[in-house]
């Protein structure tokens, strides 16, 4: 029979040796530590994926702009083309609807804004558009145009673009997607106004 002294001794050595024992707690740690970097690392991915995407989105936006603005006139296959180039600029980003994502992705607007002979409001001489509708003279964003930007009798081209991203672990973090919307202005290149034959 062991005696409580020999017993108490014994466990205070296990507990000892319990407490002395290192191995095994480097995994215990990883396993602790593991899901928070995998998480930033995600984090940190799905962020510079978004920051391309509306670098991409505001890139477009003005290219697209500045390539109507160099044009004396557009046809509608010329607005068609532009939308083509928009699209394949935007790459590898996904611009139409998929099987998981149904909603349209890339919008495009651009439109030809002329300031009237009293300088007091700006009116749409044509608007053409991507998956959007088209700028009336009613549009808060026409109605935002002042005479400071363009002179009367004056015409400028008004480009707007958004783009809905949709992040690939978008249900860990942001179910919904990130909308990027840019608005660019150009002045005609060569010519009072950019006329636009069809539109």
């Amino acid at each position: 029979m062991i005696s409580l002294s020999r017993l108490r001794q014994v466990m205070t050595l296990k507990v000892r040796t319990f407490i002395r024992d290192a191995g095994g707690v480097s995994t215990i740690e990883f396993a602790f530590v593991a899901p928070i970097l995998i998480l930033a690392y995600l984090g940190m991915a799905d962020v510079t994926m978004g920051m391309m995407a509306s670098r991409r989105t505001s890139h477009l936006a003005a290219t697209i702009g500045d390539l109507a603005a160099q044009s004396e006139t557009l046809t509608s296959a010329n607005i068609t083309d532009l939308w083509a180039i928009a699209n394949s600029m935007m790459q590898p980003f996904p611009t139409t609807p998929t099987a998981g994502q149904p909603s349209v992705l890339l919008k495009m607007r651009i439109t030809s804004v002329k300031m009237n002979a009293a300088g007091t409001s700006a009116e749409v001489q044509w608007s053409r558009a991507s998956n959007w509708t088209r700028l009336t003279d009613d549009a808060a964003e026409i109605r935002a145009i002042k005479n400071t930007q363009i002179a009367a009798g004056e015409s400028l081209i008004v480009t707007d673009v958004e783009y809905t991203y949709n992040s690939p672990i978008k249900a860990v973090f942001v179910k919904d997607g990130t909308i990027f919307n840019n608005t660019f202005y150009h002045h005609p290149r060569n010519g009072a106004a950019v006329v636009c034959s069809g539109c």
